[in-house]
């Protein structure tokens, strides 16, 4: 009895606290007006209407999938590289230093690396400060533990090294090997992976913030600028970077289906 009333009640927290507001955002997206009330007052598409209109909110937006995306594709080369090393020389303090990085982003806020990056790419004859290229190299540091984690615990659980030494006994090529053997069996790894990266990518503002300049900001940037146009036109923001990152989700879950893994190995068994 008291274990149901402790997960009855662990719900009801949730739900107060995590899907409650969800809610309230969409509704607040089609509400007329919204001030000093629990739910918004009217009906209306206006605020999507001038969300889709203002090519600042579609560029940013473009911004954002751009650098997730681009994020994904090379912390997922960097990751399986690094995983391959450390399962195949078996070094004591490379396993050590992969496992620092994991914890670089707890340990060193968006900010004081945000600074470092300015302090950094920032000279009188040379700076990357506003540009694509540091907002990218930043997004790519930022994520990249999340992309290492999931791939280096998938490395540990095949036993890449006796599924290499028989591979090649049997004359695969090296290409044939990444191709045919390595990539479908760290998989679910690249996926968790990749969905941990997209979504802390899409939804990274400190960094961006500080990195980026006016033909270069992503969408949670401009996102708390809406908030300052109203609630109704902010709250169709928030809900359209709340759809996006669902749909990522479910693209990510359907591609992982696609090469046999189910929801839970993508989710779960990959980290």
């Amino acid at each position: 009895m008291i274990k149901k009333s402790l997960l009855l009640s662990g719900l009801m927290i949730y739900l107060v606290y995590v899907i409650l507001p969800v809610v309230l955002i969409i509704l607040g997206s089609f509400g007329e007006k919204w001030f000093g009330t629990l739910f918004p007052q009217g009906f209306t598409l206006q605020w999507y209407e001038d969300l889709f209109s203002r090519s600042m909110y579609i560029r940013a937006l473009r911004m954002s999938i751009i650098v997730g995306s681009l994020s994904v594709i090379i912390n997922s080369f960097v990751g399986i590289c690094t995983a391959y090393a450390v399962s195949v020389l078996g070094k004591r303090w490379l396993k050590s230093l992969v496992n620092f990085l994991v914890l670089l982003p707890v340990a060193i806020p968006p900010v004081v690396m945000g600074l470092g990056l300015i302090q950094a790419f920032n000279w009188p004859s040379f700076s990357w400060v506003g540009t694509t290229k540091l907002l990218l190299g930043a997004h790519l540091v930022y994520t990249l533990p999340f992309m290492l984690k999931p791939i280096v615990a998938n490395f540990e659980l095949i036993d890449w090294k006796t599924m290499e030494e028989a591979g090649l006994s049997l004359g695969a090529s090296w290409p044939l090997l990444v191709r045919k053997v390595l990539i479908p069996n760290v998989m679910p790894g690249i996926i968790s992976g990749a969905l941990m990266t997209f979504s802390m990518s899409l939804g990274e503002f400190q960094l961006a913030v500080m990195v980026t300049g006016s033909a270069t900001q992503t969408y949670p940037v401009v996102l708390y600028q809406a908030f300052y146009v109203s609630t109704g036109f902010a709250c169709a923001a928030t809900v359209l970077l709340v759809a996006i990152s669902i749909f990522s989700l479910v693209g990510l879950l359907v591609l992982g289906k696609l090469f046999g893994f189910s929801a839970s190995e993508i989710t779960v068994g990959g980290v």
